[in-house]
């Protein structure tokens, strides 16, 4: 496994650009945001402007050879799409050029919101039908990739286990599985020791990880709360929260999961500016010790 980050959480924590924070952090993975036009933040640029494109094969050369001159490489691209939308067909060409230039770049996951329209109303097998079928046919148009395509447990139907589990029964593509977010699950409420089983069940599954925590008071962690109950409150770091990692990564491993923990912390505002790259740096070096750790700990269980 790999230590890698999101590069929101590096404008979060005040750093002027991509490439200054990725050295502070001594980190040479990254996950960069992908817009609609096939656009990804430029190393030196701040979070809007100026940005690289990536929509043909030359610019997603040149933007992967920029990355690569400053000692980082590009392990995901991150979509905020909706396979539900009006315009359903575009949704699908923005995950298949996504893929494509994922290829190029040399990243190994591409990963797709479970959000929706209609999550809130549709049964829940014709919403397993409408994601189900995106899916399939964006597999079908890169059939012969290597690049996996991950669905993150993100929002209201994203954190349904059920539902996750039947989208993965019916979509069985290898390069299909799951963007994990352990702290998805806790905030969407479910009991600290359920959390664990849920990440033991779909880690067979999981093809990126993003990692956060939240530190609930000790009588709250195993009741089952309400989606997103005061989260702002209640997010932290990823060392200081109740989700232990050293747990979520022994799984994963045991899982035979070789790809990227990628810090994804959202508790950046609850610091003054001066501090949040100090947060993050701790951040950075617990997760590399657990990775440290982790070969020992395997080699002993035989």
């Amino acid at each position: 496994m790999h230590i890698g980050i999101r590069d929101v959480c590096l404008f979060q924590a005040d750093y002027q650009n991509v490439a200054e924070g990725m050295a502070e952090l001594e980190l040479g993975h990254i996950g960069l945001a992908v817009d609609r036009n096939m656009c990804i933040p430029a190393t030196e640029g701040s979070l809007g402007r100026p940005r690289l494109s990536i929509a043909d094969k030359l610019a997603a050369i040149k933007a992967s050879e920029v990355y690569a001159r400053q000692g980082m490489q590009i392990t995901s691209l991150l979509l905020a799409n909706n396979f539900n939308a009006q315009n359903q067909a575009a949704e699908i060409q923005w995950a298949r050029k996504a893929l494509g230039a994922a290829e190029i770049v040399g990243a190994e996951v591409v990963r797709v919101d479970a959000a929706m329209t209609g999550q809130k109303t549709l049964r829940p097998g014709r919403r397993v039908d409408i994601f189900a079928s995106a899916v399939e046919e964006v597999l079908e148009m890169t059939a012969g990739g290597t690049v996996a395509l991950a669905v993150e447990n993100h929002g209201l139907q994203g954190n349904d286990p059920q539902w996750l589990t039947s989208l993965l029964q019916r979509v069985r593509d290898e390069r299909f599985g799951l963007t994990l977010d352990t702290a998805n699950f806790y905030w969407a409420g479910y009991p600290l020791d359920r959390v664990y089983e849920l990440v033991e069940q779909f880690a067979p599954r999981t093809r990126h990880v993003h990692c956060k925590n939240i530190d609930y008071p000790l009588r709250y962690r195993e009741q089952r709360r309400p989606l997103g109950w005061k989260y702002g409150q209640y997010v932290a770091p990823i060392h200081q929260g109740n989700i232990d990692y050293s747990k979520i990564v022994q799984i994963l491993a045991e899982a035979g999961y070789q790809g990227g923990l990628h810090i994804e912390d959202e508790s950046l505002a609850k610091f003054a500016p001066a501090e949040r790259p100090r947060s993050l740096r701790q951040q950075v070096e617990y997760l590399a010790e657990l990775v440290a750790d982790l070969t020992p700990r395997l080699h002993w269980m035989g």
